[in-house]
């Protein structure tokens, strides 16, 4: 039985499409394809560096690299992996009408997206760290809710999602999800453990659903036995705070 049944059969026999084959996009891939998503489905795409494809063989993905063009022609669905400053690269080669497009860039809104590529379905996802996909251990914020193949493929991969009801609570799940557990840390070696208190009426206040669970998440992921004085380990100073605008710093 297909761990993937309401993506397959959206999907046709089209392929799923990684468009970026950084850390992130091959973390992706590896872990659909740990998942027994069906390998002759998958397709991945990168700007063509020797290290990447090295790395995407490595990884076993060789036979799945693909030139972006082709990508985006042959896909039913697309995840695209690329830094905000490349948000534009898909726009060389535009995708059919009607493709959905899942975007795991930060910063780039949906009204955007809609602007570089027209026609298309959109949904935003942001993970966390490379790291705790590939150990099953991820989590990711939504927006929109409401598409069951994407909902199936992070539960494939075991990572927990979190809807968001606003497109701009994505900024507060950043900062209060996958960029806190190295906050913990930092905290802890500097200063004595944070405040879980301040902490969750912070999380509430920004409309993050569930937010002990997403507290609980950070605790068990965050690095452990580390110094802060040991170079390229731990930042020198974090400091994570909402203000009063709704930024974050």
């Amino acid at each position: 039985m297909t761990t993937f049944p309401r993506t397959l059969n959206l999907l046709a026999g089209a392929p799923l499409g990684i468009f970026g084959a950084g850390h992130l996009g091959r973390t992706v891939a590896c872990c659909l394809v740990d998942a027994s998503f069906p390998r002759t489905q998958l397709l991945v795409c990168h700007r063509g560096s020797q290290r990447t494809q090295e790395q995407l063989a490595q990884a076993g993905l060789a036979g799945n690299i693909v030139d972006n063009r082709e990508l985006v022609r042959r896909s039913g669905i697309i995840f695209y992996i690329v830094r905000p400053q490349d948000a534009g690269a898909i726009t060389a080669c535009p995708p059919p009408a009607g493709t959905l497009i899942v975007s795991f860039m930060a910063s780039i809104p949906l009204a955007r997206l809609r602007e570089l590529i027209p026609g298309c379905s959109f949904m935003r996802v942001l993970t966390s760290a490379p790291d705790t996909l590939a150990q099953g251990r991820g989590i990711a914020a939504i927006f929109p809710g409401g598409k069951a193949v994407v909902d199936e493929i992070l539960a494939a991969i075991r990572v927990r999602p979190y809807v968001l009801r606003r497109e701009e609570d994505l900024h507060a799940f950043t900062v209060l999800g996958p960029c806190l557990p190295i906050a913990l840390t930092c905290w802890e070696v500097r200063a004595g453990a944070a405040d879980d208190q301040s902490l969750l009426r912070l999380g509430t206040r920004h409309g993050l659903p569930g937010y002990r669970h997403l507290l609980q998440w950070a605790r068990e992921v965050q690095p452990r036995g580390q110094s802060p004085d040991e170079p390229g380990r731990l930042p020198h100073q974090v400091r994570y705070e909402g203000r009063g605008n709704g930024g974050y710093s």
